[in-house]
């Protein structure tokens, strides 16, 4: 019960932080705060110069900067990215952080299309002690010297049973690979000597809030490395508008493994223990170096957005392209914070 105070009470403090944007109206002139390692407001056209790799941009490209969508803050134009069914599985961006970091911060500001259907993977924090100038894949293996964590819409809530189904988009979840990670193949999380045997775990507040589709939405997430090889003092969170929405670290939040997921299921109070914190790293020289924007859509997604309209013909779905916009990216050594409104 004192994990479960004092986990609360920290909740409460940290979604009342003001956080560094709220000293910059329309985030102007924050990109020179101590704090902030990288900002990007879609204003300028060279992206090769800031990002180490792009997905093509321009009207046959997933990638294209939007000046006709209302923007958030202050006017200007969005990064829009287009996944097209048949055509592509959408675009990136994909930056480098030197030197590299033990904590940090990520916030962008969110629009999904009015018809927003499934979503595969999202927007990433990461580390790899020998980091490329581009996204290296390496899905359905374990890590060594690396770790992955990203931020992503989940239409499916696995915490309860039968599972919940949510509108699409779904909700936040995390998508999560480190190297004490569990396997999808077996019920204990144990691999059972078949190949992949291990794909991103899942996690997922227990009450989670539907996505809103055609408005703006601040997200940010963070990553807190544990602090020696031998240590599994390291954390994850995520806040929409301002509000902390999921913590995992030492000792928060209660719950229990199940294959690849942590469910929280207050209504099974014997199955529940704190969350053991994670081992990012074994080896001290992995930082948080890598971080990644994207719309990917993959041929799962859009079957399932299909599938989905099928059973809701009331509910509005593009099922031949998923559109979302980014802006306002920020990230920094401390939590960030919705934008202060832009001065008139």
């Amino acid at each position: 019960m004192r994990y479960l105070t004092c986990s609360v009470l920290f909740a409460a403090l940290a979604a009342q932080e003001p956080g560094i944007a709220a000293r910059y109206a329309g985030d102007v002139g924050i990109d020179k705060d101590p704090a902030v390692v990288f900002s990007e407001d879609f204003e300028k056209p060279d992206l090769q110069a800031r990002w180490q790799n792009v997905s093509k941009v321009g009207d046959d490209g997933p990638l294209a900067f939007d000046a006709q969508v209302k923007t958030v803050g202050r006017p200007g134009t969005a990064m829009r990215m287009t996944a097209t069914k048949g055509k592509n599985e959408g675009g990136s961006l994909y930056k480098v952080l030197k030197p590299g970091y033990d904590e940090l911060f990520a916030r962008i500001y969110v629009r999904f299309d009015e018809k927003a259907g499934g979503f595969a993977h999202f927007v990433k924090l990461g580390g790899d002690k020998d980091v490329k100038n581009w996204w290296v894949g390496r899905a359905g293996t374990k890590p060594d010297t690396w770790f992955m964590t990203g931020l992503e819409p989940v239409g499916y809530l696995t915490h309860t049973w039968p599972g919940k189904s949510y509108p699409l988009p779904g909700f936040w979840a995390f998508y999560t690979y480190w190297p004490e990670m569990h396997s999808w193949q077996t019920e204990g999380g144990e691999s059972n000597g078949k190949p992949n045997p291990y794909y991103g775990n899942r996690f997922a507040p227990a009450t989670p809030e539907p996505i809103k589709r055609g408005e703006w939405i601040c997200i940010e997430w963070s990553v807190k490395l544990n602090s020696a090889p031998d240590k599994s003092d390291g954390s994850q969170r995520f806040w929409v508008d301002g509000k902390l929405v999921g913590e995992w670290g030492p000792g928060t939040p209660d719950g229990y493994w199940i294959r690849e997921n942590f469910r929280i299921r207050p209504d099974q109070p014997d199955k529940q223990k704190p969350f053991g914190g994670f081992r990012w790293r074994t080896d001290p020289a992995v930082k948080i170096n890598i971080l990644k924007l994207e719309n990917y859509v993959n041929e799962g997604a859009f079957k399932g957005t299909e599938g989905y309209a099928k059973e809701h013909p009331e509910y509005p779905l593009d099922t031949e392209r998923a559109t979302v916009w980014f802006d306002h990216l920020v990230v920094a050594t401390t939590y960030i914070g919705p934008m202060a409104p832009a001065k008139k």
